[in-house]
């Protein structure tokens, strides 16, 4: 049976959240102190909609059981916080993996 919970959220415009790779550097150093289980997911625009967490398109959230953690991501990365109960078992069948690492640019000197 499935657990539901009342989680934190910090939804943001896509790419204001993950886009230069420090969020994903958050998960790492969070689930590297507080254990691998550590209640905290990453949803991509698609399971933005897929979970419910908003109407419009292209938005992407961070969803944490801990309130700090996501007030603390507010103060990082912007966003607006919001709750909603969630399928915590859902959550973590598709949502468990910390964001996709920042596309690689070429930056060396073009001659």
């Amino acid at each position: 049976m499935s657990e539901t919970k009342t989680l934190n959220i910090l939804l943001a415009p896509e790419g204001q959240l993950q886009g230069n790779g420090q969020l994903r550097e958050s998960f790492h150093e969070r689930r590297d102190r507080k254990g691998e289980n550590y209640p905290m997911w990453f949803l991509n625009s698609s399971l933005v909609s897929k979970f419910n967490i908003t109407k419009q398109q292209g938005y992407e959230a961070v969803v944490a059981e801990d309130s700090k953690t996501i007030a603390w991501l507010k103060l990082r990365f912007g966003g607006e916080r919001l709750t909603k109960t969630l399928d915590i078992e859902e959550l973590w069948q598709h949502a468990s993996q910390p964001p996709d690492p920042p596309e690689r640019i070429d930056i060396t000197p073009q001659k």
